[in-house]
C-alpha cells in the first residue's frame, strides 16, 4: 500500500500522521464502533459526545481506546484510536485525513470489530 499523504491543514499545523492510508474496510469498521459506542453510552448519559468526533471526549477499555482530536499543540497525541498494535490517526474527526501505522487484513478488521463490540457490551454490563 502507498504511503499516506497528509492534507495541507495537517502539514501547516505540523500534526504527525501514520505511514499508511486507512482502507475503506477499516474506516467502515471504525464508523460501526462509533455508532455502537454512542448508542450504548447514550443509555446512561444523554449528553454523551462521540470521541470519534471533534468533542474532546475519550473512551478507554481493555480492548480499545479512542480519543478525540486534541487541539493542544503542546501535547503529543500518537493516535486517536488504538487496538492492540494498530494505531489510527485522523484530523479533527473520524474520516478526515485518516492514517494507520500498518496494513490490516479484512480478517483482522472483522476480528477487531467483533472484539470491540464485545468490549462495549462488557462495559455496558458492568454499568448495570
Amino acid at each position: 500500500m502507498a504511503n499516506h499523504e497528509p492534507i495541507p491543514g495537517k502539514i501547516a499545523y505540523r500534526r504527525p500522521c501514520k505511514q499508511y492510508p486507512v482502507s475503506p474496510e477499516l474506516e467502515s469498521a471504525l464508523m460501526a464502533i462509533e455508532i455502537r459506542l454512542c448508542l450504548r453510552m447514550a443509555r446512561w448519559d444523554s449528553t454523551y459526545q462521540s470521541p470519534f468526533a471533534n468533542t474532546g471526549n475519550k473512551f478507554h477499555c481493555n480492548t480499545f481506546m479512542v480519543e478525540a482530536y486534541s487541539w493542544d499543540e503542546e501535547a503529543a497525541q500518537p493516535w486517536n484510536f488504538k487496538y492492540r498494535d494498530v494505531e489510527v490517526r485522523w484530523y479533527k474527526y473520524l474520516g478526515s485525513d485518516m492514517s494507520v501505522n500498518r496494513d490490516m487484513s479484512t480478517r483482522e478488521i472483522e476480528e477487531m470489530l467483533d472484539r470491540c463490540y464485545l468490549a462495549i457490551q462488557m462495559y455496558e454490563a458492568k454499568r448495570k
